[in-house]
């Protein structure tokens, strides 16, 4: 899987020079005079406490080794930089006590050890370096280890995803945002979010951890991207692509995010669709469910809309289908914010009736509720599929599955890229079939044309041996074969 990588500066380490005090001259005696002593220079304040070549019998080959190493470096010239490597870090990994770059340096030898190894064994056995690297790197630099940590669990996390557990490389993530706070790296933030709602879906952590670090992933990014620029920023912008998107899985938890939560960030959809009835019962229906009383005055305000202006659109009784006669209707659960006991309802509905057009609706809607509320995407698109096979020539089926696909960016991939932009394709099949129907051939356009602009460029393409009209399977929950397209 091709990734965003996010090429993060290391830290410089400041040395504060120290003058040594010069003893006073005395007026005593030769019998009174004190033995002279060389005084010690205080320790410089960073300067690392790992062997540095400044004291060295062999200093002037030491540093001309490393100098010919980083040549070597530059070119990617690994094989040809081992050996000038291996004599510095042997006496001075620290080179001058001032920077990391014999460890970093060795990290890139061995993860090309690492590349070019066929053996299990002797790949094991190089990424058991890289590893002992990183802990070196960590007790010579200790003001870096924030970093070091993310670093460590980055490579885990992509180059060598099968030498380490989910619960060890999200330990480590774990440890560099706990070490570094707000001001931690952007490129710790996109694998640590996905590992977060894995630990929490595998029940590994708890609620509390899992809002403690969705809060901490969000206010590191609103803290990167408030005060980051060039290339910093930029590396903050592709996490905003990915990160919050991916969080929006924990809304599928009841009571995850508080009343709060869901009010600063639906109640603008109402105040801009105030005569929108769809909008009207998601966003009362949303704000219920993220535990907002009925008694709210928004509540009340956004209910009071509904009722004077839409009228139910539940199917009505079917002779063949009934119903009971007490307890509140599939719309009753829906309205309230309880999404797994109005798809329960609904399902019940569905099964008992046989009027094919009551059988779309009911579909329709648990397709909108598992993809928009749930986040159980399979399970949306079966039921949307089932609304257009009950309904033939129903647009909005279509139109609904196009929209999953084309928000699964995230979900892919890293929300930029080949991996994340792939899912496009199959999302315009859907919305080039849901355009015949008048009903929604305005909005599925509109998608069209919104998305055109993320479909992938054919250099990525050719990089791929990807050709334009070529048939191609998209991967990860979609798993549908479709037809090649470019950016034009």
């Amino acid at each position: 899987m091709k990734r965003c990588l996010l090429f993060i500066s290391l830290l410089s380490l400041t040395v504060w020079a120290c003058t040594p005090k010069v003893a006073e001259e005395t007026t005593k005696t030769e019998e009174e005079k004190p033995k002279t002593e060389t005084p010690k220079p205080k320790p410089q304040e960073g300067i690392s406490p790992c062997p540095n070549w400044n004291d060295a019998p062999n200093k002037e080959q030491l540093t001309t080794d490393y100098v010919l190493c980083r040549d070597e470096i530059k070119k990617e010239n690994y094989d040809a930089a081992y050996t000038l490597w291996k004599r510095v870090y042997d006496v001075a990994p620290a080179a001058d006590g001032r920077r990391n770059t014999i460890y970093t340096w060795g990290l890139a030898i061995y993860n090309d050890k690492y590349k070019k190894a066929t053996d299990p064994t002797e790949k094991k056995a190089h990424v058991d370096f890289i590893m002992k690297l990183y802990d070196e790197m960590n007790e010579c630099y200790p003001k870096d280890k924030g970093f070091i940590y993310g670093r460590k669990a980055f490579d885990l996390y992509y180059n060598y995803p099968d030498m380490a557990t989910q619960q060890e490389k999200y330990d480590l993530f774990k440890k560099s945002l706990d070490t570094d706070g707000v001001k931690s790296q952007a490129f710790v933030l996109n694998p640590f979010t996905d590992l977060l709602i894995r630990q929490y879906n595998d029940k590994a952590i708890s609620i509390e951890e899992a809002r403690k670090y969705d809060q901490l992933i969000k206010d590191v990014l609103a803290n990167g991207l408030a005060k980051s620029k060039g290339q910093t920023l930029e590396n903050f912008q592709i996490v905003e692509s990915y990160a919050p998107m991916r969080l929006e899985e924990f809304e599928a938890e009841k009571g995850f995010y508080d009343c709060d939560y869901y009010k600063n960030k639906y109640l603008a959809n109402y105040e801009e669709n105030r005569s929108d009835c769809d909008v009207l019962i998601d966003v009362y229906s949303t704000l219920r469910w993220g535990g907002c009383s009925e008694a709210d005055a928004k509540l009340q305000e956004i209910n009071n809309a509904y009722g004077s202006s839409c009228r139910e659109d539940e199917p009505a009784p079917d002779p063949k289908d009934p119903r009971p006669t007490t307890g509140p209707s599939c719309k009753d659960l829906l309205r309230a914010g309880q999404y797994v006991e109005a798809v329960k309802c609904m399902e019940e509905r569905y099964n008992k009736t046989s009027n094919t057009e009551y059988k779309a609706k009911y579909a329709y809607s648990m397709a909108s509720i598992y993809y928009g509320k749930l986040k159980k995407f399979s399970t949306a698109r079966n039921w949307a599929n089932k609304a257009a096979e009950n309904k033939p020539g129903w647009g909005k089926p279509y139109k609904l599955i196009g929209d999953m696909y084309a928000s699964s960016g995230p979900l892919c991939g890293p929300g930029r890229g080949w991996e994340s932009q792939v899912v496009v394709w199959v999302a315009m099949d859907m919305w080039y079939k849901a355009k015949k129907d008048p009903s929604v051939a305005a909005a599925a356009q509109k998608s069209i044309n919104k998305y055109s602009q993320y479909l992938p460029e054919k250099q990525d393409g050719f990089m791929r041996g990807v050709k334009e009209g070529d048939s191609y399977k998209v991967p990860c929950w979609i798993q549908r074969t479709t037809k090649v397209r470019f950016k034009k």
